[in-house]
């Protein structure tokens, strides 16, 4: 899962994984996406759909890999996509959940 640097070359662009553009849209993306999202909650539910999209697409990968293990009739090629695209969707949430804590740290460091 560490090697998605080839593999996720082939991707075009955050916004086609799913719902992480949801996440990424929000945090500075296009504003068709974030506007549809602050008018249905606001940032709190973008990330939460986004988290539920990371969890489906994790959740899409341990299916594959399962299914291969098992002897099923799935590509190698699959299996690394879906586990690629589940290693960026968690990246992306760790990357957002590192920048909020650290405008949170900004915040509470603000003398008044």
């Amino acid at each position: 899962m560490s090697a998605i640097g080839p593999i996720s070359a082939g991707i075009s662009g955050i916004g086609g994984i799913g719902g992480i553009g949801g996440i990424a849209s929000s945090v500075g993306g296009s504003s068709s996406v974030s506007g549809a999202a602050q008018s249905s909650g606001g940032f709190g539910k973008a990330i939460l759909n986004g988290l539920d999209s990371v969890a489906g697409l994790e959740k899409n990968a341990d299916n594959l890999v399962a299914n291969m293990a098992a002897g099923g009739n799935v590509s190698i090629s699959d299996v690394m996509a879906a586990t690629s695209k589940a290693n960026l969707g968690m990246s992306i949430v760790n990357e957002i959940r590192s920048r909020g804590l650290e405008a949170y740290q900004s915040i509470i460091n603000v003398q008044v």
